[in-house]
Parts: structure tokens; sequence; C-alpha cells
């Protein structure tokens, strides 16, 4: 960063504008770089998840508890192919937003599918509640699933999709699977990391981009994994730390009651350790909020290996079809080279001689076999270099986003940090005149 927005040694000097130039710059890189030229769907259409209900399935004595989210939409015009209502209102569980992913990924393979935000509580401080229906947990996955939504509805391929429309804003069936139905659902997706596994181990010749890729993602996932249980560690301490200060307030209280002179002054002094103490805990909802933002990032690190596995077995489709055609040619091959001595001398020994017209007949099935072959060939190879292409394009488009992202996430956590600090300087200042002026 520049001069203009690097923190000062001298805690003396962190004011407002330091901390607003901060901001501005990190905004201003961010608008820069995220500025979406296409015409998408969130241009036409305002989409935000308002509400968290809980509530209750089965009988009294099985009562299952799970939360649904309220989907508000407003077209903002319906110059949008397929149309738009002009409001519509639709509550969705967290299980038909995974369906809704898992029918974006298998539509849409070269694409990387936004990760929507954590089922169940991850790298949560000591204080925090890992309860899945816990209200601030919930409210937390509201806004990350509202995010995912964004997402996809400025995605410039995802957008267009029939599906998601009707996620949005239609109160009837939306997808083609049965919402119950998740057995099938996790058998698909279990079916498909197990082929990602086999393909990755029976390829004769990985694309070197794609292994790029692949061991960039999880390093990616390995770095923002480290970070955030860090994170956790210090925010623990931190917490414990401002908490022991409320029993400067507690002392200073007491005794504040035993004296007459000074009693005002350790009063004061009391009351800012109190509210130094108190301030930590909306410090850490903040904290909480930063640290679900790296955990998005975390999560797509996932999106770029799922990316990478369907790529593989694209270009297994291609090594299986390229391995047909060389097994039709070599038996093109040895069926013209039968005219051999010893080839006839072994047909008349195990009575298999071919006559010439069956010899023919059975050349000129290879060779159909082999303009089949050809073709799989050519249409395998066309749509690998088509994926490779649009994933290309996909990877290059997600390190710009998570780039802008990633800055600004960690820039909010710098000026969390700055905040917290100037608050203690503030404070223990307050406290210190506080002292001073007793008589």
């Amino acid at each position: 960063m520049q001069s203009s927005s690097t923190v000062s040694n001298n805690w003396e000097e962190v004011d407002k504008k330091e901390i607003t130039n901060l901001v501005t710059e990190t905004n201003g890189r961010k608008e820069n770089v995220l500025r979406v030229k296409e015409d998408v769907l969130l241009h036409h259409l305002d989409i935000s998840i308002v509400e968290a209900e809980k509530r209750i399935n089965g009988p009294l004595t099985l009562k299952e508890y799970y939360s649904v989210y309220l989907i508000e939409t407003k077209a903002i015009d319906k110059n949008w192919r397929g149309g738009l209502s002009p409001t519509g209102s639709v509550w969705r569980r967290y299980s038909e937003f995974e369906l809704l992913r898992f029918q974006l990924e298998n539509k849409y393979p070269e694409v990387i599918i936004p990760p929507l935000p954590e089922k169940k509580a991850s790298f949560t401080r000591q204080n925090q509640s890992s309860d899945n229906i816990d209200p601030v947990f919930v409210d937390r996955r509201r806004v990350g699933l509202e995010n995912f939504l964004l997402r996809v509805a400025s995605h410039p391929v995802l957008c267009h999709d029939q599906v998601l429309l009707k996620f949005l804003q239609s109160d009837r069936e939306w997808s083609d699977l049965d919402v119950n139905a998740d057995g099938g659902k996790y058998v698909q997706q279990a079916e498909f990391k197990l082929k990602s596994i086999s393909t990755s181990l029976r390829l004769k010749k990985p694309d070197d981009h794609i292994e790029e890729i692949r061991h960039y993602s999880s390093e990616l996932q390995s770095s923002l994994g480290n970070l955030l249980r860090l994170r956790v560690r210090l925010a623990d301490r931190l917490f414990a730390i401002h908490k022991l200060h409320a029993n400067y307030g507690r002392v200073f209280s007491e005794w504040s009651a035993l004296e007459k002179i000074m009693g005002d002054g350790l009063q004061k002094a009391g009351h800012y350790m109190d509210c130094y103490a108190a301030a930590i805990d909306a410090h850490m909802e903040e904290e909480d909020i930063v640290a679900d933002q790296l955990k998005e990032y975390l999560f797509y690190g996932q999106a770029l290996q799922a990316l990478c596995s369907r790529h593989q077995m694209a270009q297994l489709e291609v090594e299986k079809a390229e391995s047909q055609l060389s097994m039709q040619q070599y038996s093109k091959s040895r069926s013209l080279g039968q005219d051999g001595y010893l080839t006839k001398l072994w047909g008349k020994w195990t009575g298999t001689t071919e006559t010439p017209d069956d010899r023919q007949a059975k050349i000129e099935s290879i060779e159909r076999n082999i303009d089949e072959a050809q073709v799989l060939v050519q249409t395998a190879s066309t749509q690998l270099s088509q994926f490779s292409k649009q994933a290309a394009n996909e990877v290059e488009r997600f390190h710009q986003h998570k780039n802008a992202n990633l800055q600004e996430s960690l820039a909010n956590y710098v000026i969390l940090q700055m905040k917290l600090s100037k608050l203690g300087l503030q404070t223990w200042k307050h406290v210190k005149e506080a002292l001073e002026d007793l008589p």
C-alpha cells in the first residue's frame, strides 16, 4: 500500500482519517476490478434474503428443527429473456440451495460454481455456539446464502439458467429432481468423487495447466485454513484479555464506595474499564463476518478442485476414444497381414481359414469401426478444447474476484484491529485523566 494508507507506528496518530483512507483505497480497487460489463440478471432483478425462520418437522417424539429462508425479489425492469415477475417471495431450505447448486454444477461443468456457506459451524471461538440452529449462526448463514445468489445472478453464464429463475420466483416445483430425494443426490455426489479419484490415476498424460490449478487450489485451502485457525486462537485470547478488564471496573467501583474524596474519579475509571470489556463482544461479531468472507474462498478451493476433476473426466473420454481408435487400426493392420504362409497353415490346422470374401467383409467392418472411432475422437477432442477454453476464462475471472474480495476482507480485518487498538488507547487515556483529576 501507499504511504497514505500505511499504519503509523505511533498509535497517538491513528485517527479516523487514516482508517477512512484505507477503506476508500480498498473499495476503490474492488470497484475497478468487479465492475460487471455483461448484461446479467442482477442488473434486472433485486435479490435479497430478508428473513430466516426456525421450523419443526416430524411427530412430537421425534422433532426435527430446521431453518428456512425468505427470498424476496423485485424486478428493476422486465427486459430479460424468460420474463420476470414484478415481485417474488419464496421460502427455501438449505437443502434446496444444495440441490440448485448441484444442478448448476451438472449442467455447466466448465463453470466454477460459487460455494454455499457452511452447513455446520467451523473455526468457532470458545464462547461461540456451534449449533447449526443457533440464531446468530443462522443469520450469518442467511447472509452467506444471499451472497451465493448474488454471485450466481451476476455470473454471465449461470444467470441465464431458467431453473435459477424458478428457484427465485416460483412457489411451485422449481426443480426437475425430487427435492426430498436427497439420497439420490448424495449417491451421485459420491459417485462423482469416486470417478474423479480414479480418473486422476488413470490419465496417461495429465494437463499441466489443470494440475497447476489443482495444486493452487490445495495451497489456497491450506493457507486460508491456517489463517482461520490462527485467527480463532488469537480471538479467544483477545476476548479473554478484554473480559479480564471488567475486573478493574469491579475493583474500582467497590473501592469508590469506600472513598469520599476519590470516589468519583475511581467510579469513572471503573466505568471506562467496564465499557472497554463490553466492547469486545461487538468487535468479535464483526471479526466473525470477516472470517465468513475468508471461509467463502476456502470453499471456493473445493469448487476449483471439482472443476479440475470434471476437466480430467473430459480428458479421459478423449484418451478412451483414442485408445479405441488405436485398437481398431491395429485390428485392420493385422487383418491385412493375414496372407502369409504360416497364417494359412494355422488356419488349416484350426479349421478357421477365411475366404477372401469373409476377410474383405471383416476389413470393411473394421474400417467402419475406425470411422466411428475417429468421429468419437474428434467430438471428444472438440468438447475438451471448448471445456479448456471456458475453464481458463472461469479461472481468470475467479482470480480477479478473489484478489479484490480477499484484499477487502484482509483490509477490513486490519481496520478492526486498528479500531480496537485505538479504543484501548482512548480508554487508558480516559482512565489516566480520571485519576489525574483526583483531589
